[in-house]
């Protein structure tokens, strides 16, 4: 899928250096699949100019797809006692996701598909109790067969998600993050106004906002948050579940689970979406929403994205373009809500302008 050269190293700076900090001696993980390879070798080798020990991981995929057709799905979600002794002897993480054919994992019945990850939370308990700092590259998302099914090229992709991490300034990024969080924790008002005809307007409830700026430091393990992201980097924060109201106009494409919408528009009222019209893959949207439980589309999550370097509407960071703003409905516990549903989808509104309180927070697509 990728090929060698300055792109991969260039990543695989970015992702050791500016992201981990790995240091001399360190021990580092690297975990890949077959199809970015490439990216993960070029972490080998970074690791090891840094005086690191690396261990390269590998999942191969025909492997993978073979073993789902033979063996019990529960048996795909074990972890070996070797593989937690050398994480617990590690002191880094590289992570690039997978498999490569995503749309096929997501057809997997829903029992299946959680058997193969039930490691999850073990693993993510065990990186804690061991400090492990770790970074998951968006980029093991990015296939062949992904961009199939979002109807976008593969290598124009990875190229941007590319430019993304190794183009974006990681200290800008930063200050951006740990300024608007504190504002989006205390503030009680949003209104999102745009030229396309948004104006949507939610409350907060002073819920913790969760953020990825690129980077796992000291500070970061110190509060459990062992994983960051690349390319960076976004605020979010669970809203009211029950206050939104008004319209809300994608100018973004928006890539889901279910597969790719554009065109997005939503009306609320009370918290709840009353209307829904798109563009393009309106079918999927709604063929997804028919099957979920009460509750799918309940106002969930207000975000807003901080870096420059990515180009609008990049796939998996579409939220994550300076200034571009996303409203998402459906299950928002994982940012901090209350609404426990599997339902999750979102519009992304780009060149919006953002009042927090009756004061600006985004003027035409431009951080304040």
């Amino acid at each position: 899928m990728a090929t060698s050269g300055s792109g991969t190293e260039a990543l695989a700076r970015v992702l050791l250096g500016s992201s981990l900090g790995v240091k001399r001696g360190e021990n580092v993980i690297i975990e890949t699949w077959s199809h970015s390879l490439p990216y993960a070798t070029a972490c080998v080798t970074e690791a090891r100019r840094r005086g690191a020990n690396p261990l390269l991981f590998l999942e191969d995929e025909a492997a993978y797809w073979r073993s789902l057709e033979v063996v019990p799905k529960a048996q795909m979600g074990r972890v070996g006692s070797h593989e937690w002794a050398a994480l617990a002897k590690a002191q880094a993480y590289v992570f690039f996701p997978g498999p490569a054919n995503r749309p096929r994992w997501r057809a997997l019945p829903g029992k299946d598909s959680r058997q193969t990850v039930a490691y999850n939370r073990e693993w993510y308990r065990r990186a804690k109790a061991g400090h492990l700092r770790g970074v998951r590259s968006i980029l093991g998302y990015a296939s062949d067969e992904t961009a199939a099914h979002w109807h976008v090229d593969g290598p124009a992709w990875r190229e941007q998600l590319v430019r993304g991490s190794t183009q974006s300034d990681a200290s800008a990024i930063k200050r951006d993050v740990a300024r608007l969080t504190p504002k989006l924790r205390k503030g009680r008002e949003l209104r999102i106004m745009a030229p396309n005809g948004t104006d949507f307007t939610l409350q907060l409830r002073g819920r913790p906002p969760i953020s990825d700026d690129g980077i796992t430091d000291a500070t970061d393990v110190k509060a459990g948050n062992n994983m960051a992201v690349q390319p960076p980097g976004f605020v979010a924060v669970a809203i009211d579940e029950k206050t939104a109201s008004g319209i809300a106009v994608a100018n973004r494409p928006s890539f889901l689970g279910s597969g790719r919408i554009d065109g997005g528009q939503w009306e609320f009222e009370h918290g709840q979406m009353v209307s829904a019209t798109f563009t393009d893959g309106g079918d999927t949207f709604e063929k997804s929403s028919q099957e979920a439980t009460p509750g799918w589309n309940r106002a969930g999550f207000f975000s807003v994205g901080v870096n420059p370097a990515l180009d609008p509407g990049t796939p998996q960071v579409e939220d994550q373009e300076a200034g571009a703003v996303a409203v998402g409905i459906g299950g928002n516990a994982g940012y901090g809500g209350s609404n426990q549903n599997p339902f999750l989808a979102w519009l992304i509104i780009g060149e919006a302008t953002v009042a927090l309180d009756g004061k600006p927070l985004v003027d035409r697509g431009k951080l304040l």
